[in-house]
């Protein structure tokens, strides 16, 4: 009886061992499944999460004209230059925030020196780009004789080296002859004496004088020089019609007037003040979509 019993006793101490796992603790079946199951439904998580939408291209400069001050950080009034002959001169207080939202450029007839007041601004000292994208939000006015302008400094304007390589004045957008509906962009280069060249484009009816906003681009590429209305592309311009130059540029905003233009009569006079009213100033490191 007693071998049998001692037989017993070393049969159940085996069984002990084997379940035991060598000495670890005995594991139930729902905690070898449970983690299991977790990680990998949070692997499937993962694989599965789809793309965000490509973010917006790089930010270079906004200016939305908030409050009742221009941001000199962004912005200077442009020297009081006489202008077109001297029947214009811009002037510091002819360039202002409405405290809505707007910068306002101001034409207007100064009778007791029988000329035109007006008012420009510069990203001169404050911020220069070379290839982005820029574009403004405008309002124009179609008085007669007046125009107001988008446009950059790039390079050195002034050299005369038979190109616009080294540098090129770039006309975004003019509102030159609203009054019958016309407006233009164009670039000018190799100073402006003699040697002066220039290239530009005509839009007849573009429908920009309808009292709303509209924008205007202007792609800076190493390959060309591309124009928009409203996201419209309007004009393009490659290297074999003018050379595209890479230097940084700033940008001005300006309105003023000319005799050739028709400022100064009795019609144009009578229609003053005109305000050329900007919304917003952005520029991008790419054209962003859409626009």
């Amino acid at each position: 009886m007693k071998l049998r019993f001692d037989r017993i006793l070393l049969l159940c101490l085996t069984a002990v061992m084997v379940l035991s796992g060598c000495g670890g603790k005995t594991k139930t079946p729902a905690e070898e499944t449970v983690p299991e199951t977790v990680e990998t439904a949070a692997e499937t998580v993962v694989e599965t999460e789809p793309e965000t939408t490509p973010p917006e291209p790089d930010l270079l400069f906004e200016d939305t004209f908030d409050g009742t001050e221009l941001d000199s950080c962004k912005w200077e009034r442009c020297p009081e230059w006489d202008r077109q002959g001297g029947l214009d001169v811009w002037d510091d207080d002819m360039a202002f925030l409405d405290g809505e939202g707007n910068l306002i450029l101001r034409a207007e007839w100064n009778a007791e020196e029988g000329r035109i007041h007006s008012g420009a601004v510069r990203t001169y000292g404050k911020f220069t780009e070379a290839f982005a994208y820029y574009e403004a939000s405008i309002r124009f006015t179609g008085t007669p004789g007046i125009w107001g302008a988008f446009w950059m400094m790039a390079g050195n304007v002034g050299g005369e080296d038979g190109s616009a390589a080294d540098g090129v004045e770039i006309d975004i957008i003019e509102s030159i002859g609203g009054q019958w509906g016309q407006s233009n962009s164009a670039l000018h280069w190799d100073g402006y004496g003699a040697a002066h060249q220039s290239t530009s484009q005509t839009y007849e009816n573009a429908g920009i004088y309808d009292g709303q906003f509209h924008t205007f681009g202007l792609w800076r590429t190493e390959d060309a020089y591309i124009f928009y209305i409203d996201g419209k592309e309007t004009w393009r311009v490659t290297g074999d019609q003018c050379a595209v130059c890479p230097e940084q540029g700033y940008m001005k905003l300006t309105v003023e007037g000319a005799e050739w233009a028709g400022a100064g009569t009795e019609e144009s006079i009578g229609a003053l003040p005109a305000d050329m009213v900007v919304d917003y100033v952005r520029v991008y490191r790419e054209k962003p979509q859409g626009k």
